[in-house]
């Protein structure tokens, strides 16, 4: 059964190292009443088949009707087990065995067993087409064999029991990254079987929540599973997602009371940042994305270290987030936000210091500057808006940049071609923190990620030492270590981590700041007290 720790505040916790709130009261949490949800992604949700979409709009919804191996714990800042627990790790850290937890029930009353698992995954790289979240479990030995048709079975899934099963990895990873995500999740084989392509319009799960109602472009209602696992909860009786696309549209239901907590977008933030009311009850968190500018080595002056440490300490990314962004961005340190597992909290930033950035400009034979066209989207949180206000900046050592708007995948391709001298976007840096730091491995190729070329050989020699032990803490110790390596690097321009908002009524308790995305709340640990409008209906 998951580990969760109690917490007892009175009133919402920001954790020092970067924005992970709560909603948590010292009160007895109170049973009963409906929570009305917002899906805000999309005027429509695709399929409620886990297997079948890979929609964040949809995901939000199936994550309480199914359940994966693994739940992401906002408090342990990563994945720790939820259907199972391990109970070995081979010495070469490659193969797993699980121990099933004996109580976990589907909707339709049957127990769940180690087939259960089996039969998902392989259902996932069997589909015709393929699952769109086949990538997730292809990091177990043999499956993409199975996929290709070349075996029966995924030689690395191994049933030992009805209750244990073991799993063989291809490489040496924490699994618990790749098997939380609400894609993976496991699925009843005869609920499947019977429904075969309607599965997805009345699904059936070992979850929080039963299916109830969905009407297309309008909501989704579930209702309690009186048989889930954790004994007493879910606390609510009713869930209903509204799909609601429009901030506007949402806002005003909001206020109005309709719901009990809203998605807000960066131009409804400073209203509820600054009221006296409606921030009492505001979750933020630094979700794991990074922004940054992209600065191409292939471009002379950009190939010398100190003029990249120059552009950083040139501009002041506290002045473009609080005031141009009105807040909705947390201050970035390295790579890795505070998010995430691998975040140094003893970390600093470049900070700003004009001085500095001059005499490194001409001690790199660049005093008098240069010219810097950087590209980017209309995107009004890391667009090419951002880019004319911080080359203000850029003014007062000499560079003078220019931009060039452009649609996404015309951007994407100049990014992978090579063909830009910086380039404005955003990329995830998260969860899996070795993951989003091997990303910039000089292994990792230009249509892989690594977009600058980076290439430091002690850094890559810190990555392969991680990737090579089963000791989480020394893991989390040379992560750390190679971030200080790329930040001081400084081959991209950081300049924040994206700040997620939630806003919920004064009734609502036990909302989290889900680092991995901030609409994957988990419902079971939700609940309303008797001051809601919908408390005991």
């Amino acid at each position: 059964m998951k580990i969760k720790k109690v917490l007892t505040l009175l009133t919402a916790l920001t954790c020092a190292a970067g924005g992970i709130a709560f909603q948590s009261h010292a009160e007895t949490a109170q049973k009963g009443g409906t929570f009305n949800f917002v899906a805000p992604y999309d005027g429509s949700i695709l399929s409620l088949d886990p297997h079948m979409t890979s929609k964040e709009q949809d995901l939000l919804v199936t994550s309480n009707i199914f359940r994966s191996l693994y739940q992401w714990s906002v408090e342990e800042n990563r994945p720790i087990g939820e259907l199972a627990n391990v109970s070995t790790i081979s010495d070469d850290g490659l193969t797993y065995t699980y121990k099933l937890n004996s109580n976990i029930m589907f909707h339709n009353g049957r127990a769940m067993t180690s087939d259960d698992i089996i039969w998902s995954w392989q259902r996932m790289l069997s589909m015709k087409p393929v699952s769109p979240n086949a990538g997730h479990i292809e990091i177990i030995e043999g499956a993409e064999a199975y996929k290709a048709g070349d075996a029966k079975a995924i030689s690395g899934l191994n049933r030992i029991s009805d209750s244990e099963f073991s799993i063989k990895l291809t490489k040496r990873v924490d699994p618990g990254y790749y098997f939380y995500l609400p894609g993976t999740a496991i699925v009843p084989h005869e609920a499947v079987e019977a429904a075969g392509d309607k599965f997805g319009l009345a699904p059936i799960g070992s979850g929080p929540f039963k299916f109830g109602e969905w009407v297309n472009g309008s909501h989704v209602t579930l209702t309690k599973f009186d048989n889930y696992y954790e004994k007493g909860k879910p606390y609510l009786d009713t869930l209903n997602f509204r799909i609601m696309q429009e901030g506007a549209a949402r806002d005003i239901s909001f206020k109005s009371g309709e719901l009990d907590s809203i998605l807000i977008e960066a131009a409804q933030y400073p209203q509820y940042a600054n009221d006296p009311k409606l921030s009492k009850n505001l979750i933020e968190v630094a979700e794991m994305y990074t922004r940054l500018i992209n600065l191409n080595p292939k471009y002379k002056p950009l190939a010398d270290r100190r003029v990249r440490q120059a552009i950083s300490l040139a501009i002041n990314e506290d002045a473009i987030n609080s005031r141009f962004l009105k807040g909705k961005a947390v201050n970035p340190i390295g790579w890795l936000p505070p998010t995430s597992e691998g975040f140094d909290p003893n970390a600093k930033g470049f900070g700003y210091d004009v001085e500095k950035a001059r005499k490194l400009m001409a001690e790199a034979g660049y005093a008098d500057g240069f010219d810097l066209e950087v590209l980017g989207t209309g995107n009004e949180s890391y667009g090419v808006g951002v880019v004319e206000v911080l080359g203000q900046f850029l003014d007062d050592i000499n560079i003078k940049v220019t931009t060039q708007q452009l649609e996404g995948g015309i951007l994407y391709d100049r990014l992978v071609a090579d063909d830009y001298q910086g380039l404005i976007w955003s990329f995830g840096s998260g969860p899996d923190p070795l993951k989003a730091l091997n990303r910039w491995h000089s292994k990792t190729a230009n249509t892989s990620g690594n977009y600058v070329h980076y290439s430091n050989a002690e850094y890559d020699a810190l990555l392969d030492k991680a990737g090579n032990t089963n000791d989480q803490a020394a893991r989390v110790d040379l992560l750390r270590r190679a971030d200080r390596i790329f930040q001081d690097d400084a081959s991209v321009w950081i300049f924040n981590y994206n700040k997620a908002v939630l806003a919920s009524q004064p009734w609502v308790h036990g909302m989290k700041g889900v680092a991995i995305e901030i609409m994957y709340q988990d419902f079971a640990d939700i609940w309303i007290d008797s001051t809601s409008p919908r408390a005991g209906k």
